[in-house]
C-alpha cells in the first residue's frame, strides 16, 4: 500500500517539472525541481523523452504493485474467513452437550456461513480504506510540495465534510446490527421449513410456509436496502461537496494566490483524484461498520463456547474394557430450564458383560441416563464410575470412545452406506463391514443394487425406518465398544428382523456391556435385569418376573 502511495505521489510531482519543460519555460521550480534533479543519478535526464519514461515507469510499477496489493488482500481475506470458520466449528465441537443443546442450531449455521463470510468482507473494505488512506496521504505530501496553502485548505475542508457524514457511519452499524437479526431469523426459518415440508404437506399449510419465508425474507431485504439507501446518498453528497470545493479551490488559485499554470493544473488533478479517495475511504468505513457486527456475533460465540468447553484430556489409545461394572451413583441431574430433576438420586450398577433393560414412561429420564452413562453430561450431584475409576472431567471424552449409542431416531450422512459405516472405524475392512451389518440384520444392503455404495439421501431418506435403524446399529456394532446404548433400537423393525437383532444382541452377551432402552417384552425377558424409571428415581429392578410382580401397572403383561 505504502509503495503504490509513493509512486502515486511521485508520478504527479512529475508533471510540473514534465509541463514546464515542455513549454519551454525555465528551469527552476523550488521543490519539485530538486527532487526531480536527484532522479538524474540514476540516469533519468530532465527532459521531455527522459521524463515522460520516468513517468509510465512510475505508472507501470503502480499497476504491479496494485495487483499484487489486490492478490495478496484476497489471499489475506480468505485465509481469515477459513481460519475462522474452523476456529468456530472446532469451538462448538469442544463445547459440552448440554450447554450445546440448549443453543439453536439455525443460529450456528447462521454465523459460520454468513457472519464469518461478513468479517471477510469486512476485512476486505478494512484494507481497502488503509489503501485508500495511504494513497490521499501520498496526494496531500504532492499537494503540500506545490502549495502548502491549497493543500491545507484542502486538508481542512476534507475533514470537516467527512465529520458532517458521521451520522451516515453510526447508521451503518446500526443497521449492520438490524441486519445480523434478520440473516438469523431467515436461516432458522429455511432450516425449519425445509424440515417440515412433509408436514406442511400433510397439513396443506404449504401457502402459510411461503408466506412465512417470504416475510422473514422481506425483513431481511428492508435492512439490505435501507444500508444501500444510506450509502448512495452519502456518496451523492460527497460528489456535490467534492465539486463544489475543487471549484472553490481553482478559484482561490488563480484569483488570490496567482498560483502559477503548471502547478494550478497539476493541483486540480491532485484534488480530481483526492476527492473520489476521500469519497470511496467513506464508502469503505461504511461497509466497515456495517460488518463490524458480525465479529461481535464471532467473538461472543468463540466466548461462550470457551465458557462452556469440555474439559481436554490426553488421548489414550489404551481400550477402556468394563471388566466390573458400570456404576451411577446417587447421581442427579436438573436441566436449566426445568424446575423438577430429570434424574434424582439414582444408584445404579450394570454389570459387566451383562444386558440390561431399562423401562419407563417418557420423561421418566431414560434419555438422560443414556446421555449420563455415554459421558455425554456430567451429573450435577453423584459420580459414575467404571470399575470404580470415576469418569469426570477431562476422562469423559476418554471414556466416550469405547461406547456406542444406536437412537430411536438416527441420523446418517447424505453418503454411501460405506461411508456411514466408515465413520465408527475409517480402517475397518471389507469383512468387517459385512460382518457387522449381519449381526445388525442389515444384510439387505448387500441386494440392493449397488450394495455398499448405494447412497441414502438427506438424513437416510431413501432407506425405511428399519432400515435406517439397522444400519446405525451395524456401525454402532463396527466400533467394537465396552458399552453398548440401544435406545428404542427395534420401534420401527417388523417382528422378524426385531427377533434377528435379538438374537445379535444375545450373542453379544458375555462380549459387551448392554443397556437396552425400551418395552418390548421379549428384550425384557431375556435381560439380566431390568429397571423402571419414574419421575426421575428408580421405582423397580432386578429380573423381569420381579419387576412385573412388584408393579401392578405390569402385572397383566
Amino acid at each position: 500500500m505504502t509503495l503504490a502511495g509513493l509512486t502515486e505521489g511521485v508520478g504527479l510531482l512529475l508533471l510540473v517539472p514534465l509541463l514546464n519543460v515542455l513549454a519551454g519555460t525555465g528551469s527552476n521550480y523550488g521543490f519539485v525541481w530538486n527532487f526531480i534533479f536527484s532522479l538524474s543519478t540514476v540516469g533519468v535526464s530532465p527532459s521531455p523523452f527522459g521524463l515522460l519514461s520516468a513517468f509510465l515507469f512510475l505508472v507501470v510499477a503502480r499497476s504491479g504493485l496494485l495487483y499484487a496489493r489486490e492478490q495478496l488482500g484476497a489471499h489475506l481475506q480468505y485465509s481469515l474467513v477459513d481460519k475462522l470458520r474452523r476456529q468456530c466449528f472446532a469451538a462448538l465441537l469442544g463445547t459440552e452437550w448440554r450447554w450445546l443443546a440448549g443453543s439453536r442450531r439455525a443460529d450456528h449455521a447462521d454465523l459460520l456461513l454468513t457472519d464469518v463470510s461478513r468479517v471477510g468482507v469486512g476485512l476486505h473494505f478494512g484494507l481497502g480504506l488503509l489503501a485508500a488512506l495511504v494513497t490521499v496521504c501520498a496526494y496531500l505530501f504532492a499537494a503540500f510540495a506545490l502549495s502548502w496553502r491549497m493543500a491545507a485548505l484542502a486538508l481542512v475542508s476534507g475533514g470537516m465534510v467527512f465529520l458532517l457524514l458521521s451520522g451516515q457511519r453510526k447508521r451503518a452499524l446500526g443497521l449492520g446490527r438490524e441486519l445480523t437479526v434478520a440473516s438469523r431469523a431467515l436461516q432458522g426459518n429455511v432450516q425449519e421449513s425445509l424440515a417440515g415440508i412433509k408436514l406442511a404437506k400433510i397439513l396443506r399449510s404449504e401457502f402459510r410456509h411461503l408466506e412465512l419465508f417470504t416475510t422473514t425474507m422481506e425483513r431481511l431485504r428492508t435492512r439490505q436496502l435501507q444500508f444501500a439507501a444510506g450509502t448512495n446518498l452519502s456518496r451523492a453528497l460527497f460528489q456535490v461537496g467534492g465539486a463544489t470545493l475543487l471549484t472553490s479551490y481553482l478559484y482561490l488559485g488563480l484569483r488570490l494566490w496567482h498560483t502559477p499554470m503548471p502547478e494550478l493544473l497539476t493541483l486540480v488533478l491532485i484534488f480530481s483524484r483526492l476527492i473520489p479517495q476521500l469519497m470511496m475511504a467513506q464508502q469503505q468505513f461504511h461497509q466497515l461498520l456495517h460488518a463490524l457486527p458480525a465479529l461481535e456475533q464471532l467473538d461472543a460465540l468463540l466466548a461462550d463456547c470457551r465458557a462452556n468447553a469440555e474439559p481436554e484430556s490426553a488421548e489414550s489409545l489404551e481400550p477402556w474394557s468394563v471388566q466390573q461394572a458400570v456404576c451411577l451413583n446417587s447421581v442427579s441431574f436438573t436441566y436449566e430450564e426445568r424446575e423438577q430433576a430429570a434424574l434424582d438420586g439414582v444408584s445404579l450398577s450394570f454389570p459387566a458383560r451383562t444386558t440390561t433393560a431399562i423401562m419407563g414412561a417418557s420423561g421418566a429420564g431414560k434419555s438422560t441416563l443414556a446421555d449420563l452413562l455415554m459421558g455425554l453430561l456430567a451429573p450435577d450431584d453423584g459420580e459414575l464410575t467404571v470399575d470404580g475409576v470415576p469418569v469426570t472431567g477431562g476422562s469423559r471424552k476418554s471414556w466416550r470412545r469405547h461406547v456406542a449409542y444406536v437412537p430411536q431416531e438416527v441420523f446418517l450422512f447424505n453418503d454411501s452406506i460405506r461411508s456411514n459405516l466408515l465413520w465408527a472405524r475409517p480402517d475397518a475392512t471389507e469383512d468387517e463391514l459385512r460382518r457387522a451389518l449381519e449381526r445388525a440384520a442389515a444384510d439387505f444392503v448387500f441386494q440392493l443394487p449397488l450394495g455398499l455404495d448405494t447412497v441414502v439421501g438427506d438424513g437416510g431418506v431413501r432407506l425405511s425406518g428399519g432400515e435406517r435403524q439397522r444400519i446405525a446399529l451395524a456401525r454402532a456394532l463396527l466400533e467394537r465398544p465396552s458399552l453398548l446404548i440401544l435406545d428404542e433400537a427395534t420401534s420401527a423393525l417388523d417382528l422378524a428382523n426385531e427377533a434377528r437383532i435379538r438374537d445379535a444382541i444375545e450373542k453379544l452377551h458375555g462380549d459387551l456391556t448392554v443397556v437396552l432402552m425400551g418395552h418390548r417384552l421379549p428384550t425384557l425377558e431375556h435381560a439380566d435385569q431390568v429397571i423402571v424409571l419414574e419421575a426421575g428415581r428408580v421405582a423397580a429392578q432386578g429380573s423381569w418376573e420381579n419387576v412385573r410382580n412388584s408393579l401392578p401397572e405390569f402385572s397383566h403383561l
